[in-house]
């Protein structure tokens, strides 16, 4: 799966974390784009790390790019494997994306 320019700032929050085994959470869209964290997927969301937030058309160029289960995707020439599923954080919705 070739990636849309949109998901360049995707792979900045892929990197690091799928690497040392920390998974991405990205939220469900409140005013307009989505709050993104990084951590151990445990239970509690204070247990992650607040990492920014993406503007919510960039977050549904993501979710259309990829799919639940696992994942294989380019971007700028990186390749990425991670397993995306939906879960629920406190008082929203959240997609996963696990280091594979």
């Amino acid at each position: 799966m070739k990636a849309h320019d949109s998901l360049v700032d995707f792979a900045e929050y892929l990197q690091l974390p799928l690497q040392v085994g920390e998974s991405i959470v990205m939220m469900q869209e409140c005013n307009a784009s989505c709050a993104i964290y990084i951590g151990k997927v445990s239970g509690k969301q204070s247990a992650l790390t607040f990492r920014g937030t993406i503007a919510a058309p960039v977050a549904k160029e993501i979710l259309r790019c990829t799919r639940l289960g696992r994942n294989r995707i380019e971007i700028a020439g990186q390749v990425f494997r991670f397993l995306r599923r939906a879960t629920y954080f406190e008082d929203r919705g959240a997609v996963v994306f696990d280091p594979v």
